[in-house]
């Protein structure tokens, strides 16, 4: 079998969205996809499962829930050769499954894929995990950025960590490593990415293409004692340090390389807002300008607000295309390179 599909979940309503996802996420047929739910939620609320993937679901254990736990127990009954795990909470977009699968068989190196996850205004909330500090694991330019920003666009490439919300891996690499169990909240996906980095040699990536919303933590905000714990941050922080004691140099050198991508990223974005910021206070220059030469009847109102009217949709037209320029610009120089 190609792939297992490996899902946690108690609520009805965002697996069957999730499910639904999935029909035009992957090309691949029927028989090479299996879904396996372990389910926690109620007998009432199993009966309002409706499953419209296209592919067999099966409900292959009812343990309490434990993500760690029950995502192990999951692997340990998959088929396929590729297992890949997501939250019941997010909604992939078309061809992202096939996207993944692309990247992680790219290149021998590539041992586990993570998304581009957005929010539901579109703003970036997953685009790889790094490390500040402090060892302290957090997502890059989260809700920094639209998701469909260039800067998180492009090519896949290597990062740190990246979330257990969603990521595509070989089921024989999963199965030697599996997530650690001793995290009470949160955790186990970063200790998978430094695992499988060190112990296994294998690199963790992030793909573009590998696509979706994630409405995050739905299920947990649900639950008690499931919003954030010092534990499993401090465990977090100490397993990051005895990564970077041990690794090697090419190792730390995709590290270093992860964190300038995104400093570099950040003072792009800054450099933008502070023109944006010229531009409005030019703007707004002006029309005080034009206001006191006008008088307060209402055509000069009137007048006043078409003014306005037309300065905010040239800006927003000059950003647009200065959005697509920089586009055009970064696939051009991927090309030659």
């Amino acid at each position: 079998m190609r792939l297992s599909i490996l899902v946690v979940s108690r609520t009805a309503a965002l697996l069957n969205r999730m499910l639904s996802s999935l029909a035009s996420a992957t090309t691949l047929n029927g028989l090479g996809v299996e879904i396996l739910c372990s389910w926690n939620g109620s007998k009432d609320e199993e009966a309002k499962i409706k499953n419209t993937s296209g592919y067999e679901l099966l409900i292959a254990q009812k343990d309490p829930y434990h993500f760690a736990s029950n995502m192990n127990g999951l692997a340990g009954k998959a088929n396929g050769d590729l297992l890949l795990l997501i939250n019941d909470d997010v909604i992939l977009d078309s061809g992202s499954i096939d996207g993944a699968i692309q990247c992680l068989e790219s290149r021998p190196e590539i041992g586990l894929v993570g998304a581009r996850l957005r929010d539901g205004k579109g703003l970036l909330t997953h685009a790889g995990i790094l490390f500040d500090s402090r060892h302290s694991p957090y997502h890059q330019l989260d809700r920094q950025v639209p998701s469909e920003h260039h800067l998180v666009l492009g090519a896949p490439r290597p990062v740190p960590a990246v979330t257990g919300a969603i990521m595509l891996i070989r089921r024989e690499h999963f199965n030697a490593l599996r997530f650690g169990t001793d995290y009470r909240v949160c955790g186990e996906d970063v200790g998978l990415c430094l695992d499988l980095r060190l112990k296994l040699g294998l690199e963790v990536w992030y793909c573009p293409d590998f696509s979706g919303r994630h409405d995050s933590e739905s299920t947990r905000a649900t639950m008690p004692n499931q919003q954030g714990n010092a534990e499993d941050m401090s465990t977090m922080r100490q397993l990051h340090r005895e990564f970077l004691e041990s690794a090697k140099k090419p190792q730390l050198r995709q590290e270093l390389a992860a964190s300038i991508a995104e400093a570099e990223a950040l003072r792009s974005l800054e450099a933008h807002r502070q023109q944006e910021g010229k531009q409005i206070s030019s703007i707004l220059g002006y029309l005080n300008g034009e206001k006191n030469q006008v008088d307060s009847s209402p055509d000069g109102i009137k007048a006043l607000k078409q003014e306005l009217r037309h300065w905010r949709d040239n800006s927003h037209a000059l950003q647009l295309q200065r959005l697509q320029l920089e586009q055009r610009l970064q696939s051009d120089q991927q090309v030659e390179s």
